[in-house]
């Protein structure tokens, strides 16, 4: 039987975008990050319809349809930078959804969810990169969000349909209880804190290939990997 765990506060869509840098590594930002909010969109296999991204290498794709973030997570994130960021209009951190009263150590790889008209699977968590830095203007954001574990989450669409502000969540099933996105952002940092559990995630079907390639890596090299450190700055 379902059980209802959340209700959607926002929904958020955008388009890609251009922004000069000055003072950076790089000299723009290319990037579908700066979402707005909408009450009603549609959902499909590859993400909502109006939402786009610009590097589809490591955003988007059927397994990053669609980006859910925490009510609980923007002011966790808060307590750290003065209160910053305000969830009600651009999406500091790309998200799609804003979820109430849930947040990483609540949510686990393969759960199935129903929201609003559609059915969607829980496939990993979001892998910060320097666009978070970038977008919040804030140099040590990406750094803080690896390390804290304020990831947010993805999901691939099984179902499609329509999603509205104010629909509830519902968990459908649960089938990998221990893989919670919180644990699984402790290991991707240090995959030998929990061997077990790190072994238990490099097995498991449901979770998104691109999370599991660099927890591999990192289970292999440890110190010597080296994989964050251009996406990072």
């Amino acid at each position: 039987m379902a059980t209802k765990i959340s209700t959607i506060l926002y929904i958020k869509v955008g388009n890609v975008t251009i922004t000069k840098l000055e003072n950076q590594k790089r000299q723009e930002l290319v990037s579908g990050i700066k979402k707005y909010p909408v009450s009603k969109a549609y959902l499909s296999k590859s993400g909502f319809i109006d939402d786009f991204q610009a590097d589809l290498l490591h955003h988007g794709g059927v397994n990053k349809a669609l980006f859910l973030f925490s009510k609980l997570t923007y002011q966790n994130i808060n307590s750290h930078f003065n209160n910053s960021f305000d969830m009600t209009n651009m999406a500091y951190f790309g998200e799609n959804l804003i979820l109430d009263e849930i947040c990483e150590k609540d949510i686990c790889i393969g759960d199935i969810l129903q929201i609003g008209d559609t059915q969607v699977q829980i496939t990993q968590p979001r892998q910060p990169c320097w666009k978070l830095s970038i977008n919040t203007e804030q140099n040590n954001m990406t750094k803080f969000i690896f390390e804290s574990g304020f990831t947010g989450f993805y999901a691939k669409v099984l179902k499609e349909g329509n999603i509205s502000k104010g629909d509830e969540i519902y968990l459908e099933s649960r089938i990998n209880p221990e893989l919670t996105i919180e644990k699984l952002n402790k290991i991707i940092v240090n995959p030998m804190i929990d061997e077990n559990l790190t072994l238990k995630a490099l097995n498991c079907e449901e979770l998104g290939y691109q999370f599991k390639n660099s927890l591999q890596k990192r289970y292999e090299m440890g110190d010597k990997d080296e994989q964050f450190s251009y996406y990072h700055t």
